[in-house]
C-alpha cells in the first residue's frame, strides 16, 4: 500500500524538477527533517529503497544525507550498535526512495513519542540509455484447448512430451508440424489444485513426472508409459506440497513458488513466475521473470550478481497471463505457458537468451 501511495503522489510531484545528480538531493532534504525536528535533537536514520535496482549516487546521497543533518545540529545515534544505558534517540528518521517512470521520489518519515511528521522531495536524475546485454527470443511451440503444465523436448527436438491436467502426450516433429503419436494417462493420487501445476523431467531411464500429491516414472521405449504413485518425490532439491501449487525444500523455510532462484536486491518488480536461465553472455546467474504490475504481462531477464538484480534485457510481451514457467533441458532456454487473452488456448514456448550486438 505504502508503495502504491508513493507512485501516485509521485506521478503529480514529479514533473516539477529537472534532472540533477542523486547525491545533490540531500543538500534539500536535510533542512525539509531538521524542520520537523527540536533544536539539538538526537535520532536514528535508516534507509530503505523500493526502486528496482540502487539508482547511481544512492551511497553517496546517504553519506551527504548523515553530513547535512549533523551540519544542522542532528545528532546521529545507531540503534543496532548503542548500549543499553544510551541516551534514546528523540525520534527515528526513515528515509525511503521510491521511483515511477517519471523518476524519484525521497519520502522522509520523522516518528517521535508525540507525533509522526512526512517530508517530500521529487527528484528526477538525468536519464543515461544503456543497450541491453541480451535480447529474449521466443519460440512458440504447442497451443491446446487443455492447460499445459510442462513440456520435455527428446531426441535433440524432434520429440516433444507435453504434461496436461490428466495425461501425458507424445508428439512427433514431421513435415514442419508436431504430429500426434500417442498419450498416456496420468493416474492422479490427489485431484489438482484449482490452479494446476506441474513439472517433467528427462531422466536416464526415459523421464519424471511430478504434480501435487503423485510422483510418476515414464518411458517412450518402446511406446509412451506412464506408472504414477501417490507422494511427493524431491526433484532438484524441492518437491510439491500436497494439494496446492507451491514448492517446498528441506533447506528452506516455508513454501514458495518457484525454484533455484537467488534472493538479490531489486528482485522487487518481478511477479511471480521466475526461472533461471544459463548463458555465456554474462558472468552472473540469469534470471528470466513476469514484470509485476506491468499493464500487459511481459517477462524480461536479469543477471543477479553480488546480491544485486540487474536488468539485462528489454522487457517482452506476451499474449496473455503466464500459467506456467521452468527452466528446459536446454541450456539457455525456459518453458513458458500462457493463456492466450483472445483464443483462450494455452501456449507453450520456449524463450531464449540471445546475447545483444
Amino acid at each position: 500500500m505504502l508503495r502504491v501511495a508513493f507512485a501516485l503522489l509521485f506521478t503529480i510531484l514529479a514533473p516539477l524538477v529537472e534532472a540533477q545528480p542523486l547525491a545533490d538531493a540531500a543538500g534539500q532534504l536535510a533542512p525539509r527533517i531538521s524542520s520537523l525536528l527540536p533544536r539539538r535533537a538526537t535520532v536514528s536514520l535508516d534507509f530503505r529503497s523500493l526502486t528496482a535496482k540502487a539508482p547511481d549516487g544512492w551511497s553517496s546521497f546517504r553519506a551527504q544525507l548523515q553530513a547535512a543533518l549533523q551540519k544542522a545540529g542532528v545528532e546521529m545515534v545507531s540503534t543496532a550498535t548503542t548500549p543499553p544505558d544510551a541516551r534514546v534517540p528523540d525520534a527515528r528518521v526513515t528515509i525511503t526512495l521510491a521511483e515511477s517512470a517519471q523518476g524519484l521520489l525521497f519520502v522522509a518519515e520523522v516518528t517521535s513519542a508525540e507525533n509522526h511528521q512526512v517530508a517530500m522531495l521529487p527528484w528526477t536524475q538525468p536519464r543515461t540509455e544503456t543497450k541491453p546485454r541480451l535480447t529474449l527470443v521466443n519460440r512458440p511451440l504447442w497451443e491446446q484447448p487443455e492447460p499445459v503444465l510442462d513440456l520435455l523436448l527428446l531426441n535433440s527436438g524432434a520429440q516433444m512430451l507435453v504434461l496436461g491436467t490428466s495425461s501425458v502426450t507424445s508428439y512427433q516433429w514431421n513435415g514442419g508440424k508436431w504430429t500426434f503419436v500417442s498419450a498416456a494417462p496420468l493416474a492422479l493420487a490427489r485431484p489438482m489444485p484449482r490452479d494446476p501445476r506441474g513439472r517433467i523431467l528427462s531422466a536416464s531411464d526415459g523421464f519424471r513426472v511430478y504434480v501435487p500429491g503423485t510422483s510418476c516414472s515414464g518411458s517412450t521405449q518402446p511406446s509412451l508409459k506412464l506408472t504414477c504413485t501417490a507422494g511427493n518425490e524431491t526433484w532438484n532439491g524441492v518437491r510439491w506440497v500436497s494439494d496446492r501449487n507451491v514448492l517446498e525444500s528441506d533447506q528452506t523455510r516455508g513454501s514458495f513458488y518457484a525454484p533455484v532462484v537467488p534472493p538479490a536486491s531489486g528482485a522487487e518488480s518481478w511477479g511471480s513466475d521466475v526461472a533461471a536461465a544459463d548463458t555465456s553472455c554474462t558472468q552472473g546467474t540469469m534470471v528470466i521473470a513476469t514484470n509485476a504490475g506491468a499493464e500487459r504481462e511481459q517477462v524480461q531477464a536479469y543477471e543477479v550478481a553480488g546480491g544485486q538484480a540487474s536488468v539485462a534485457s528489454a522487457p517482452l510481451s506476451l499474449p496473455g497471463p503466464v500459467t506456467a514457467m521452468w527452466s528446459s533441458e536446454t541450456r539457455g532456454q525456459i518453458t513458458v505457458v500462457v493463456r492466450d487473452a483472445q483464443t483462450g488456448e494455452y501456449a507453450a514456448s520456449r524463450l531464449g537468451l540471445a546475447c545483444a550486438e
